[in-house]
């Protein structure tokens, strides 16, 4: 009797499944909360077994690292992309149409989620907070290299703090941008000043 091999994650048809994994799990994640998560609920959103769902991600933590890494490879994978296309346009321009980007993401209630989830859990858990440590590690490294690209008469120690007062600036919009909160019509123009204060911080 021959068994059948599960697929790794070299394989098109194993990237294609380890993809599919992440993509349920981003969505449980920022649509219903860490304690929606669980290997089982992934499986049965997939239609697979419990153990497939372990073969690519042996453990919860091990799934959310993935789904964090796989968040922020797409964010550097779209800055990189602004930074090609740049074409005729100042480094300043490319630089707002990066944050720009940043803060239509975080508009969306999946990517917003996943965001509050991550900083909630970071509180209570240390391996959540070792991630989101992580995490605003390299943003806030993403965006003190672009700050310095443009800039280069700043000292490094000015790239590095505007690198994390933007990080931050931008992770606190969240809770008035984000399309699951309450809106209000005096707040319409946030966005838009937003992106302004950035630009000040970042160049002034």
């Amino acid at each position: 009797m021959t068994t059948q091999r599960k697929e790794s994650h070299t394989t098109s048809k194993g990237q294609e499944r380890a993809g599919a994994i992440l993509a349920i799990a981003r969505e449980l994640l920022g649509t219903e909360g860490y304690a929606a998560l669980s290997m089982r609920s992934v499986a049965q959103r997939l239609g697979s077994s419990l153990s497939t769902v372990q073969h690519y991600y042996p453990s919860r933590e091990a799934l959310l690292e993935a789904l964090l890494n796989q968040t922020f490879d797409g964010y550097q994978a779209a800055v990189d992309e602004r930074l090609l296309q740049q074409g005729d346009k100042s480094g300043m321009a490319v630089f707002q149409s990066i944050i720009d980007y940043f803060l239509d993401d975080l508009r969306d209630q999946i990517s917003s989620g996943l965001f509050f989830e991550i900083a909630a859990l970071a509180n209570r858990h240390p391996y959540a907070s070792d991630m989101f440590d992580g995490m605003l590690t390299r943003a806030r490294r993403t965006t003190r290299n672009l700050i310095r690209d443009i800039a280069p008469h700043m000292t490094p120690a000015q790239c590095e703090i505007r690198g994390a007062l933007i990080v931050s600036q931008i992770i606190g919009l969240m809770i008035f941008l984000s399309d699951t909160r309450p809106k209000h019509e005096e707040l319409a123009e946030l966005q838009q000043e937003a992106t302004a204060a950035i630009m000040r911080i970042a160049f002034n």
